[in-house]
């Protein structure tokens, strides 16, 4: 079968979250492995850099640190090819896959992404990369996340966070104290991201 560039179209695929860099390496083998490459044209995931609190720290004394490129869309990755029977079964029966976006079971075939879609994630992922080269760094401190207290005597607590400051490195997080919720100050230092 003779395949033209109108036969490939970008397809996201459901995997256990976490494992989204083994199901690329197991596609590919499989891929080779059955000689379809002719019906796969890229695999990819969307990734923004992320910074630990303790990489972040370094940044800010001016030291060394290390970015780690985290899924944009944790538990799925995407899949431009040629949708047949054979790349679908290949595809859907490799391990850690959940499922193909769009195909509801009954033999129904998956959805593809739009072009105009598709695009968008490209250009969000770029942006996110340019704010962070830029020195625009997003921490998992933001209103409304759950925390823990690492320290202190609200160790093990947990509540929201309801105000925060990255320059500062401290957030306001509602602790509940003789049955009502109080906005109590700690360092980023002392939290920890909940889930």
């Amino acid at each position: 079968m003779e395949l033209t560039n109108n036969d490939f179209k970008w397809y996201m695929i459901s995997t256990v979250s976490g494992k989204e860099e083994n199901v690329i390496e197991s596609l590919k083998n499989k891929i080779a492995a059955q000689r379809m490459d002719e019906y796969f044209k890229d695999i990819r995931m969307f990734k923004e850099p992320h910074l630990s609190n303790k990489e972040l720290e370094k940044k800010q004394r001016n030291e060394e640190f290390t970015v780690k490129f985290v899924n944009m869309y944790k538990g799925y990755i995407f899949l431009n090819m040629a949708m047949t029977d054979d790349t679908w079964y290949l595809v859907r029966n490799t391990q850690y896959v959940t499922g193909l976006i769009g195909s509801s079971g009954n033999k129904t075939k998956p959805t593809q992404i739009s072009d105009k879609k598709f695009q968008l994630m490209i250009d969000k992922e770029a942006m996110l990369l340019a704010k962070f080269k830029a020195g625009d760094i997003e921490t998992a401190f933001k209103e409304g996340a759950l925390v823990k207290i690492s320290s202190g005597i609200f160790k093990d607590e947990v509540g929201e966070i309801i105000k925060n400051n990255d320059i500062t490195q401290k957030a306001f997080v509602n602790i509940e104290q003789f049955g009502r919720k109080v906005p109590t100050e700690f360092d980023y230092a002392d939290l920890e991201i909940v889930g």
